[in-house]
């Protein structure tokens, strides 16, 4: 009887594997970022209104019938609030690239980065005109219980 071997593969390629693991946080970076903003995080880390968990920190505070509008709102503007997917891959794949880069030059890494917080504003920026949307539609005595939520940090219940 005779032994067959079979060529035994290398397996994947260890840069592959760096590379899978980069790609992964990345999207996991920008993905959390901008998901943030449906996790409840303690409220002091929601106060910044120039970022997605603030522009969900307003909405929360709104009565509940202008959280209603304001979601259907942004249902109908969820193209100018879901980010670019080829953008996002280019943010990644020029990540990845700089930081193969020999000579490693960090202002490369640091432009990425900069290219995605400008995305970012920009999404921020659309979730804060739909906020003004609404507050231009409450009557004062709404605008009044928004601004005691505000500065309660409360939630309204689903009565009000």
């Amino acid at each position: 009887m005779s032994e067959q071997t079979t060529p035994q593969s290398k397996g994947t390629p260890r840069w592959i594997k760096i590379a899978l693991i980069v790609s992964v946080a990345a999207n996991l970076g920008i993905a959390g970022v901008i998901g943030g903003a449906a996790l409840r995080a303690p409220e002091k880390h929601r106060n910044n209104l120039d970022s997605p968990e603030g522009v969900a920190m307003l909405a929360r505070a709104m009565p509940a019938a202008h959280q209603r509008d304001l979601r259907e709102g942004l249902r109908d503007r969820r193209g100018d609030l879901r980010p670019d997917r080829a953008e996002l891959r280019n943010l990644r794949d020029r990540f990845i690239v700089a930081l193969r880069a020999e000579p490693f030059d960090i202002s490369a890494v640091d432009s990425v980065f900069a290219d995605q917080r400008a995305m970012l504003s920009k999404l921020t920026a659309a979730g804060h005109d739909s906020v003004i949307e609404q507050i231009e539609r409450m009557s004062p005595q709404d605008r009044e219980k928004y601004i005691r939520r505000l500065l309660s940090n409360d939630r309204p219940s689903p009565r009000q």
